[in-house]
This record gives structure tokens, C-alpha cells and sequence, in this order.
């Protein structure tokens, strides 16, 4: 997201099946699959004798509920405060 005038914006997602989140979708079954929606297929070899791979991601996202998704507008990029870490 493009920062103007020392501010941008923000997406904030809550992730996670269990929290009622927005989850990743990967297809199965892929030609040439090497984990979960990673695809990497052979092109061939150049007169050089380079390489050439075609490496492919297919995931989708799912928005399980409105509130998993929100946008913060006109964030000030130049003010940090570091807060302690006390989410479980």
C-alpha cells in the first residue's frame, strides 16, 4: 500500500479456522506439486544450457465472517510505541 504525506493504510486480518477468520484455500492434485497449491513444471534447457522452471501458486482466501477483515485509513508511518506482547 503507497505511503502520502507520511501515512498509508492498513489491512488487518484475523486469521484462523477457530476464530472464525480468514483461512487460505490451496487446490490439491496439481500438476507437478511440491506442497500444498506450489506448482513447479520443467520448461526446458536453453543453448546455454540454463534451466528454465515455471513455479506457480494457486490459494485463494475465505473470509469466514465480516469482521475478519478491516482497514485502517490514514496511519501515520512515523509514530512507533512497541507494546508489550501479552495476547494468548
Amino acid at each position: 500500500m503507497p505511503i502520502a504525506d507520511g501515512k498509508t493504510k492498513i489491512l488487518l486480518l484475523r486469521v484462523g479456522d477457530k476464530r472464525q477468520g480468514v483461512v487460505g484455500l490451496f487446490q490439491p492434485g496439481l500438476a507437478g506439486e511440491q506442497s500444498p497449491g506450489l506448482s513447479v513444471r520443467f520448461m526446458g534447457i536453453s543453448r546455454n544450457a540454463i534451466s528454465s522452471y515455471l513455479i506457480s501458486l494457486y490459494c485463494s482466501l475465505a473470509i469466514q465472517t465480516e469482521d475478519a477483515l478491516a482497514v485502517l485509513d490514514d496511519v501515520e508511518v512515523g509514530k512507533f510505541h512497541d507494546y508489550p506482547d501479552t495476547y494468548k
